[in-house]
Parts: structure tokens; C-alpha cells; sequence
């Protein structure tokens, strides 16, 4: 996570990308994120976009892995809301951009895909959360199959790697450490090699889930696709579906229930799921505690971890055996 990489590019300079590079006249407002540089573009045309500015360290494999998987699944899935790649007037997926200190980035062009962000999406019913569960097992079976040389890379985020973010645990009052211990021992035991692997989305949070009439239709942002246990995807759903919800296993039920419906668990994935979904949880800390010191300056880098120490605190009580069951009968009553 070396932080003199995120690119810092002024309003100015990304109206002056969008006309140079994609022939586009447009207004240009900053989106969150942790990493990287977005923007939202409105072009006197009508049309919006998304202009993405990866990190300077990006390589250019794993953004067109990002491409590459985004058509991918939008053939597969077509019902799916999820982005397009737009080209530039070269014709060319990606450009590459410099700034002052001599630094190059890469940059695309995406889609802009209309609706509210779960986040903001109310209420969470049984109806939305049914919708997610089902939108992500669509992704999950639509990558099914798909390669790449890039999707093997290691990244902090997936849940598989986990303990990279105990790097950062000292950085956390003692009682969220013991908190996060706790957990952390579950995922130390899970059997890694009973789990089907695939490229997964390995980001579906709260900011990243589309929805529309109070149904989620698609995912946003592929930034952290990697070769990982499939199930992650529906462990990290949880994490972040569950936050401030009044009782979250319950909640937990329809999201399980329909991912399982359109993308089948297997048993082993089903009794791993628990202890995934709290090490999501638990990274979240980690590197929100991390984070506060190196971009203390962007709330966005802290928004989930107060809620997250919430909920592990919820959960901590609840007996693991309680959880195991309650997500099997989520599945075998279909």
C-alpha cells in the first residue's frame, strides 16, 4: 500500500484528459476511492461517464484483465447493469496520461451506470437483500470459466489473504485486537482447498452495489478482481450488507437463500463462509486503522470502520455453532 502512488490530478486536468483524449466536452466532479482517482464526467451531449485514473504503480495486465472480465461478463449476464469500457478517440481500451513530476498513469472510460448506491438505498428489506444475494450469484456463475494471466496476482483485499492485514493490528485499541484475534482464529482453520476457485468481483460493499426501485441490478467498480475462493464474494456481500442492521443473521438469510439459488453452495463453502465474512470485517479495521495515519485527511478511507467494530462486537457473543446452522437451513429449505 505505498501511498505516494495515488494519482492527484486537479478538476482542471481531467476536463483537459476528457476533451484530449476521448473527444469529450464535459464537467468533471471527484468520486470516492481508496486508491485510485475517479471522476464522474457530464458531457454537454447528455451522456455521462466514469474516467478512471489508476494508481502509477497499476500495471497495465491487471486493468485489462478488469476489461477483459467486464465484457465477460456482461455476454454472459446481459440482464446485469455493470459497466463498459468506452475507447478513446484512438480506439485504444487505455491511455496513458503524466503529470508535473514526470509521473505516468494509466486512464479509461467507463460507462456511467444510473441508480443509488446500496448505501443510500432504503430500506434494506428482505427484498434488496434477496436482490444482492442473486445479482452476485449471476457475477459468480458468468466469470465461471474465465482466465486470465493477471488475475493471479496478491492483493491485500482478498479475503484468502487476510492475515496481511494483521500487519496493521497494533494500530487498534486493545480490546478491538482481542476482538479481531478471536476471529481471525476461524479463518486460520478454514480449508482453503474444499472451496472452488475462480476471478471474483472481491469488492461488493456498501459503495459498490447498484440499485435501482429497490432492487439491486448490478456491481460497480472491478478494481479488485482476483483468483480467490469463489464464496469470498458472498462473505464480503455479508460484511457489508449486515452493517446496521437491526439483526443481522437474520438478515443474512435472504442474501445467502438467493445466492445459493442462482449460484449453488457447496457444503464446504457454506460452513466457511462465517469465518470469511468476519475476517472481511476484520481487515476493515486493520487498514481503516492504517489508513487514518496514512490519508488522515480522506474520511472516505474510514467511513465502514465504525460500523464494522459494531458489528463483530454484535457477533462476538453469538454462539459460532448458532451461525453455522442458521446458514445451512438458509439453503437446504429450498
Amino acid at each position: 500500500m505505498t501511498v505516494d502512488t495515488t494519482p492527484r490530478f486537479a478538476i482542471a486536468d481531467v476536463v483537459a484528459f476528457a476533451r484530449e483524449i476521448y473527444d469529450l466536452t464535459a464537467a468533471a466532479s471527484p468520486l470516492p476511492s481508496e486508491r485510485d482517482q475517479n471522476f464522474a464526467l457530464d458531457a454537454v451531449s447528455g451522456e455521462k461517464y466514469i474516467l478512471k485514473i489508476a494508481k502509477s504503480d497499476e500495471e497495465r495486465s491487471v486493468l485489462e484483465l478488469q476489461n477483459a472480465a467486464l465484457t465477460h461478463a456482461a455476454e454472459r449476464a446481459p440482464d446485469l447493469a455493470l459497466p463498459r469500457v468506452v475507447p478513446a478517440a484512438s480506439g485504444e481500451n487505455m491511455a496513458t496520461i503524466g503529470n508535473k513530476h514526470g509521473k505516468t498513469y494509466f486512464v479509461r472510460l467507463l460507462t456511467w451506470l444510473h441508480g443509488e448506491i446500496f448505501v443510500h438505498a432504503f430500506p434494506h428489506d428482505a427484498v434488496l437483500l434477496a436482490s444482492l444475494g442473486a445479482v452476485l450469484g449471476d457475477v459468480d456463475r458468468a466469470l465461471q470459466g474465465f482466465s486470465h494471466g493477471a488475475m493471479h496476482r496478491e492483493l491485500y483485499w482478498d479475503v484468502k489473504r487476510a492475515d496481511l492485514a494483521l500487519e496493521h493490528l497494533s494500530l487498534l485499541p486493545t480490546e478491538q485486537q482481542s476482538v479481531v484475534r478471536h476471529f481471525m482464529h476461524a479463518w486460520r482453520a478454514v480449508e482453503w482447498k474444499a472451496l472452488r476457485h475462480s476471478l471474483i468481483h472481491g469488492d461488493a460493499n456498501d459503495y459498490n452495489v447498484l440499485v435501482r426501485e429497490g432492487r439491486v441490478v448490478g456491481l460497480l467498480d472491478f478494481g479488485d478482481m482476483v483468483y480467490s475462493a469463489v464464496v469470498c464474494d458472498l462473505a464480503i456481500a455479508l460484511a457489508y450488507a449486515l452493517l446496521d442492521q437491526p439483526d443481522p443473521l437474520a438478515a443474512s438469510v435472504p442474501i445467502i437463500r438467493a445466492y445459493h439459488s442462482r449460484f449453488a453452495l457447496t457444503k464446504s463453502e457454506i460452513d466457511a463462509l462465517y469465518p470469511l465474512m468476519t475476517a472481511r470485517l476484520c481487515m476493515t479495521l486493520c487498514y481503516a486503522a492504517y489508513n487514518a495515519q496514512v490519508k488522515s485527511g480522506d474520511a472516505y478511507q474510514l467511513v465502514t470502520a465504525g460500523p464494522a467494530w459494531t458489528l463483530l462486537q454484535r457477533l462476538i457473543g453469538v454462539p459460532r455453532d448458532a451461525v453455522h446452522h442458521l446458514f445451512r437451513r438458509s439453503v437446504e429449505t429450498l
